[in-house]
């Protein structure tokens, strides 16, 4: 898994919390970090997430300890998958 090479260790996948759910939650660099990922056949997935739905992933990653959010799209194709992670939105 792409986070796993960089060095995160997956605790909970599909963690429901009040007002939503976490796609991801990974303890990195000693840290517990909440992960909303997106996964698209055309364009660029992470174009798709919302100012809202960062405040809500930031209301979420609260609720459960995690100290930031990340977002992670992934767009398959033809050739593959594409990887884009923008760690640090909330």
């Amino acid at each position: 898994m792409f986070l796993r090479r960089r060095g995160a260790e997956i605790l909970e996948r599909n963690r429901t919390v009040e007002g939503g759910e976490i796609d991801l939650l990974v303890a990195m660099a000693g840290r517990i970090v909440a992960v909303e990922v997106r996964c698209r056949r055309r364009g660029d997935p992470v174009d798709e997430i919302t100012d809202a739905k960062i405040a809500r992933m930031r209301r979420a990653a609260r609720q459960v300890g995690a100290s930031r959010v990340d977002l992670v799209g992934v767009r398959l194709d033809a050739d593959g998958a594409w990887v884009r992670w923008i760690p640090g939105v909330g």
